[in-house]
């Protein structure tokens, strides 16, 4: 049998409201994991330099803002812009997790070291 002290814990609408934000945030978070996987093309990360950094082109559906070019530079040095597409040098494993977890990123692909 629950306690008295348990059970006014559950009735208080001030811990159901921070149990379903604790539960939103716990699901956004699951959903942000799942639809990352398969984001980055098979080859990326394939041909590290010294440190074990790559080239990674990131792909967008739009043409990238300055806050996405912001938010990209966190993990890797911006060479250049095609459309839609940001070419990153510097790239490390934990930064290609990072990015495929970005919900606005299409895709990743392997980068041309120019």
């Amino acid at each position: 049998m629950p306690s008295p002290t348990l059970r006014r814990a559950v009735r208080s609408p001030a811990l159901r409201r921070i149990a379903v934000v604790v539960l939103l945030v716990l699901l956004y978070q699951g959903w942000l994991s799942v639809q990352a996987v398969g984001k980055a093309a098979p080859g990326v990360g394939a041909n590290p330099d010294e440190r074990g950094r790559f080239p990674v082109d990131v792909v967008l559906d739009f043409p990238p803002e300055r806050y996405h070019v912001l938010e990209l530079q966190k993990h890797g040095r911006v060479a250049g812009t095609d459309g839609t597409v940001v070419h990153l040098r510097g790239v490390s494993p934990a930064g290609v997790d990072a990015l495929a977890r970005e919900y606005w990123i299409e895709s990743l692909q392997p980068g041309s070291a120019r």
